[in-house]
């Protein structure tokens, strides 16, 4: 895939502790509208292996389509279940520490940016996002 071009088709997996996964996909969507291969899991209810298994499971059927597994912190269970999924998988990166403006990035730009630029950006836009609002 030549990434000086936009990546069609990214596939976007949220996963994270309690119902945060389902909460963050429904917001963004509620801003910019249903969002189409966006997945959310919640790791809280489910054990590891169903949780890996339901990762890998939206990775085979992504028709080859890049993968971006955004997760909530780093080094917790979700994770390490979603590195698990994805070790060895071509075309797709974990991200951690999702928050709502990445996932709006993610929705609105993965279509018209190449993969590998998209991915720094969201990085960029997690890091800008957090902010000290002086009273």
């Amino acid at each position: 895939m030549n990434e000086g071009k936009p990546a069609p088709g990214i596939t976007g997996i949220v996963v994270t502790h309690g119902r945060l996964a389902e909460e963050l996909v429904r917001t963004a969507e509620l801003i910019v509208g249903p969002g189409r291969d966006l997945h959310a899991i919640s790791g809280s209810d489910l054990c590891d292996e169903t949780v890996v298994r339901g990762i890998r499971d939206i990775v085979a059927g992504r028709g080859g389509a890049r993968v971006l597994v955004f997760v909530d912190y780093f080094g917790g269970s979700c994770c390490i279940n979603s590195v698990r999924a994805v070790e060895g998988e071509e075309g797709v990166k974990v991200l951690s520490g999702v928050n709502l403006p990445v996932l709006l990035s993610f929705m609105t730009k993965r279509e018209t940016m190449p993969f590998e630029e998209l991915v720094d950006h969201l990085v960029r836009r997690g890091r800008e996002s957090v902010k000290v609002i002086d009273l």
